[in-house]
């Protein structure tokens, strides 16, 4: 398992794939726009991935985790899109290309919002600027002059990420209008999934990283206020809309899920 990686982005979700990394015995060099932080533990170089060159660390796996620093299109195409271009530009003059390069992505890409079930194979149609950027950067992906796949990630969930648990406890007041159906993945298993990814022998181009149970809007809050003791919902609309994500193309790499579902324990690590 022991390597060389590049995380490109150094958030939440790439500080736990490092740790991971560092545990099994990886090295790890990580790309950011602000200073590094030596309390991480492993090297991280300051650049903007949208316009300056990717420095040539030798890297075996690349896993590219990104986020955009303002909530509009503009922001979302040089926090996703263009970064993407200019990996495919900078792998032209590095002196060996990476094995592979995993790319986190959004379910947001499908745009479904009636229901159905939904797998890597369905067709996307997004449906607003967001899905319409993600969708851009995923067709950039296929571009990259190496392997690649895109973890097409849905709703993730843990400490610091509470904020399903606070609509739940104030739902008695100020209900969701929708009781549609949701899906969600905790932090470690989205994790694990990308350190996964990286080294199963036959990679596909999509992995749906989302749990094993989509579920009602509604369902979920009851659960959550049970779990703090508070009453549950009386009056439930019928579900309707949202998506229905499967993750079977993940599951048959021989992925295992430390929260399956959302009653498996992963919001009590809130």
């Amino acid at each position: 398992m022991p390597g060389r990686f590049l995380l490109a982005g150094v958030g939440d979700l790439n500080r736990r794939v490092a740790r991971r990394l560092l545990d099994a015995g990886a090295t790890v060099t990580g790309l950011r726009r602000s200073a590094a932080d030596p309390a991480l533990g492993f090297e991280q170089r300051s650049v903007d991935l949208a316009i300056e060159p990717w420095p040539d660390v030798g890297a075996e796996v690349v896993i590219i985790a990104l986020s955009a620093a303002q909530r509009d299109a503009e922001g979302y195409r040089r926090g996703y899109v263009q970064p993407v271009q200019q990996l495919g530009r900078s792998l032209q003059h590095w002196r060996t290309p990476p094995e592979r390069v995993i790319v986190v992505g959004s379910s947001r890409v499908y745009g479904a919002n009636d229901g159905r079930e939904l797998t890597e194979d369905s067709p996307i149609h997004p449906s607003d600027w967001g899905g319409d950027c993600l969708a851009e950067m995923e067709a950039a992906v296929d571009r990259l002059p190496v392997e690649t796949a895109v973890a097409r990630l849905s709703g993730i969930y843990g400490p610091d990420r509470d904020w399903l648990r606070r609509m739940a406890l104030n739902a008695d007041t100020t209900p969701p209008q929708t009781n549609h159906w949701t899906n969600r993945i905790h932090i470690e298993d989205a994790a694990a999934a990308l350190v996964h990814l990286a080294f199963t022998s036959t990679l596909s181009s999509r992995y749906l990283v989302t749990d094993r149970q989509s579920a009602p809007l509604y369902e979920v809050l009851n659960y959550l206020r049970e779990q703090q003791g508070y009453p549950t919902l009386r009056s439930v609309p019928e579900v309707a809309g949202g998506k229905r994500l499967l993750s079977d193309r993940l599951a048959a790499t021989g992925f295992e899920w430390q929260y399956p579902t959302y009653r498996s324990g992963g919001y009590g690590t809130l």
